[in-house]
């Protein structure tokens, strides 16, 4: 069936109800947010292609911004150098990396990847320096997701407790390298080798449907 919404509006691969349960296992934890963010909006004009709503999406130099995208608007806000928060229950959410390091910026982080399976959210969008990457969840997703339930069950709360105890300030990330490592990602040697295979990792690795386009530099309401 050919889906009547806009082109940046994305698709539940499966039934909305299946879905919400499927989540059950993240425990409502969605919505990770700062305690008063100033949000802001940008109008997407009736008709605009969908490469060209991305590219309406601020950026930053020494900072993110994070939001989410409706039919009509982009809704967003500032955050700091390293994180912002997000309502990550939305269907489409986006978040920017600083600019400043273009060579970072354009290559997702492994905390970026976990958290678009753990979370709600069917797309992600990530603005880059030169790259604009656009991730999606189908049904092959829906595979990657369950591995992810089923690991967080017999799993979670003894690693948790072995990285707290062998150093507090990092154990999230830690973390979230276990967790990532035990669903099949495997490091690339070098930078430039995750600069280059990163789109395919992610396909082969989690079955996420990832598009990446050119930025258009210039265009920064933000």
């Amino acid at each position: 069936m050919v889906s009547l919404e806009p082109k940046h509006v994305p698709v539940c691969p499966m039934d909305s109800k299946r879905y919400e349960r499927l989540y059950a296992f993240n425990q409502n934890l969605d919505d990770q947010m700062p305690e008063d963010p100033d949000w802001k909006e940008i109008r997407i004009r009736p008709g605009m292609d969908e490469e060209a709503v991305y590219r309406l999406l601020p950026s930053g130099p020494d900072f993110e911004f994070s939001g989410y995208m409706t039919k009509s608007r982009i809704r967003y806000f500032k955050g700091d150098a390293h994180s912002t928060g997000m309502l990550m229950a939305k269907p489409c959410t986006y978040h920017s990396h600083p600019t400043k390091n273009q060579y970072l910026a354009d290559i997702p982080s492994l905390q970026d990847v976990h958290s678009f399976l753990f979370y709600r959210h069917l797309r992600t969008v990530t603005v880059g320096a030169t790259k604009i990457w656009v991730w999606d969840k189908t049904r092959a997703t829906i595979g990657t997701v369950r591995k992810l339930a089923d690991w967080m069950e017999a799993n979670h709360f003894r690693v948790v407790a072995h990285f707290m105890k062998k150093d507090f300030d990092t154990w999230q990330a830690r973390y979230v390298q276990k967790v990532m490592h035990d669903l099949g990602w495997v490091w690339p040697d070098t930078l430039d080798d995750m600069d280059a295979q990163w789109p395919r990792m992610l396909r082969e690795a989690f079955k996420i449907k990832v598009r990446v386009f050119p930025r258009e530099l210039g265009v920064n309401p933000g």
